[in-house]
């Protein structure tokens, strides 16, 4: 893997400590109790201490040094230099979408609930997340640890590049639809579809990787 510098890190850290620092400033205004989770249209449904606050931002950091260290023990981690650019940009989507995600949650603390506007935009949000993961998977090369993770595309190269070429495409513009979808149909309808969508794409590139092993065996 190309070795890491403070310069190409830089911008994760400030997105790690963005949150932070927004808390630290209004942490007077957090209540001692804040929602740790929300129902469909953005009401609380489970509360925590005020501390709990830290929670999804500790994730994000979690987050960012699992993907950050992992590869390093990854057995194909050799393939990781094939797609070093495609992998920051992956790390970056996802630290930056966490980001994002704890702000918004830090704001509900304070108002008790998630803005209607703001509630109505987050399945949108999400969809274009996987769009954009999706555009980047069809670069990814063979690893443990990122992508499509079955048995078949694990153990056949070419299986593996035909997932990921036929789900990073789903992903991308199956995301933008239902992007769309979504922000017309407001949030309710929004998360039923992000569920859907994950389980639907879920079971078709297990069904699919293993129909095009089978095919490659069939070979010979």
């Amino acid at each position: 893997m190309k070795k890491l510098t403070y310069k190409r890190e830089a911008i994760f850290w400030i997105l790690l400590l963005i949150p932070f620092i927004y808390i630290a400033y209004i942490w007077t205004q957090i209540p001692d109790h804040v929602p740790v989770h929300f129902d469909m249209h953005g009401t609380p449904d489970n509360w925590g201490g005020k501390f709990s606050i830290f929670l999804l931002p500790g994730v994000n950091i979690g987050m960012y040094l699992l993907i950050l260290f992992l590869p390093k023990i990854d057995p194909k981690r050799m393939n990781y230099d094939l797609f070093n650019s495609i992998f920051y940009k992956m790390r970056l989507a996802i630290v930056f979408f966490l980001c994002v995600l704890s702000l918004i949650i830090t704001q509900a603390a304070i108002k008790g609930q998630i803005d209607q506007n703001i509630s109505h935009l987050i399945p949108v949000a999400v969809f274009l997340f996987l769009a954009i993961l999706g555009n980047f998977m069809i670069n990814i090369k063979p690893n443990w640890f990122l992508g499509v993770r079955t048995p078949w595309t694990l153990s056949s190269d070419y299986v593996w590049r035909q997932t990921h070429q036929v789900i990073g495409r789903i992903w991308f513009y199956g995301g933008l639809i239902c992007a769309a979808l979504s922000f017309f149909a407001g949030e309710e309808w929004g998360s039923r579809l992000i569920l859907t969508f994950a389980l639907g794409t879920t079971a078709f590139a297990f069904a699919y990787s293993y129909w095009l092993y089978k095919k490659e065996m069939e070979k010979l």
